[in-house]
């Protein structure tokens, strides 16, 4: 027995230490593998939920462009024809849908990871996966609608003649503060959801108060400059307002404005992030 307990130490002893490099470069390895097999399931579960979304539809992927549209008419409708809203010189039309556009995937992006936890409690029950992915494929999923619905925008921009200018190429750079920002109110509401299953009806009443605080409808230049500034410390209110004015007028005309949005935007993603893993170990014992 002594002997045996000797030979595992000679063999310990001679196994080759792994200097501080290259154990770092092992761990980093080890996290640039796992990192990308998680991408590829996220990748895999948003392409999943696209095709559920619309696999028993008539009209499939279309209705990411008649949503939209239908919005865009209903409030095209009320506050340009009814209340005389003015956006000038930007056409009513395309201003209101720029709005509706980008809206609808941060609104269509946290309702769809308000459930992705607590609706997949059978998959969490035979594998083990990150579940983070979860609610990040959710709101990747929907990413893909807004693509769609991209495009009818730019159809409208060019129908309605629009000037847009170069600082359009800056969109890339704000849509992933959206996305971050998305992200971060996802994964919180999904970790809540499994808990509190009053989140999902929560949120959608809390979308929609949201959205008329936001310039979705209305331009903030024809506000008072006291309630234009309460309205856009409203994180994704600011990011709508970069938007359109990165594609429409090439300057931020509310730069002060863009500081308060990255910090928000770093604060929720990393809060969301860390709320989701506290709550994480409860799952199990849940759903």
């Amino acid at each position: 027995m002594v002997s045996h307990s000797v030979r595992i130490e000679d063999q310990e002893a001679r196994a080759p230490r792994l200097s501080p490099i290259q154990s770092l470069l092992s761990r980093w390895k080890t996290g640039w593998h796992q990192l990308l097999l998680g991408m590829e399931l996220t990748r895999n579960l948003a392409v999943r939920d696209v095709e559920t979304r619309y696999k028993h539809s008539i009209l499939g992927l279309y209705w990411a462009i008649i949503n939209p549209l239908v919005t865009a008419g209903i409030f095209g409708f009320v506050f340009g024809v009814i209340f005389h809203e003015s956006s000038k010189p930007i056409p009513y039309v395309v201003f209101m849908l720029t709005g509706i556009t980008f809206w609808n995937f941060f609104a269509n992006g946290i309702m769809s990871a308000v459930g992705s936890v607590s609706g997949n409690a059978s998959l969490l029950a035979k594998i083990y996966f990150p579940r983070i992915v979860l609610p990040t494929a959710a709101v990747l999923a929907r990413f893909i609608d807004f693509l769609f619905s991209l495009g009818v925008l730019i159809v409208f921009i060019i129908l309605y003649d629009t000037p847009i200018h170069w600082s359009t190429l800056w969109i890339p750079a704000l849509l992933i503060l959206q996305v971050l920002f998305t992200l971060g109110i996802g994964y919180l509401v999904a970790a809540l959801n499994v808990l509190y299953r009053d989140i999902n009806q929560l949120m959608g009443l809390l979308l929609l108060v949201w959205m008329y605080f936001s310039p979705v409808m209305y331009p903030v230049t024809n506000l008072k400059p006291s309630l234009r500034s309460i309205l856009l410390m409203n994180p994704i209110g600011s990011i709508l307002q970069m938007e359109r004015d990165v594609i429409f007028t090439g300057h931020l005309q509310y730069p002060q404005f863009a500081y308060s949005a990255l910090a928000w935007t770093a604060f929720v993603f990393i809060a969301g992030i860390r709320v989701f893993r506290h709550i994480e170990p409860m799952f199990s014992e849940v759903m």
